[in-house]
């Protein structure tokens, strides 16, 4: 068995790092989005927890999309995730559909904000795992 090489090494804490920003940034855009369309003060850990189920359960119905090669374009495979997101709020706050569909664009576009501002702020590239059409 080989070591792992510098390059394996770097892609290895590369992918580590943006999972962990784009965790960051869509528990920033959940915790946010509910408190502001809601009366309910969920945990920043709680809306972490949301974001990494949405990005799982979008990665799931993003293979199983690939795997039947059902000819998804961009756009369509963004807004599935988007309905995915909207779906997982639904699940874990209260306040039903009224609540998940304004606190899921909310946190979407807030969670861009802040991806946009790591962007400027640092190295990092401007993308994320788990949010919509970035």
């Amino acid at each position: 068995m080989q070591p792992l090489q510098l390059e394996t090494i770097d892609v290895l804490t590369g992918t580590a790092i943006i999972f962990a920003v784009s965790m960051f940034a869509g528990g920033i855009g959940n915790y946010l989005g509910i408190r502001l369309v809601s009366d309910q003060h969920p945990s920043f850990v709680h809306a972490i927890v949301s974001s990494l189920l949405s990005a799982a359960v979008w990665g799931i119905v993003s293979l199983a999309l690939n795997l039947y090669d059902v000819g998804i374009t961009p756009f369509a495979g963004a807004l599935v995730a988007l309905l995915i997101w909207i779906v997982v709020l639904y699940l874990r706050y209260s306040g039903g559909i009224v609540t998940a569909v304004p606190a899921a664009l909310l946190a979407w576009v807030i969670s861009i904000v802040v991806l946009y501002l790591i962007a400027i702020y640092t190295e990092l590239p401007f993308e994320a795992i788990g949010i919509p059409a970035i």
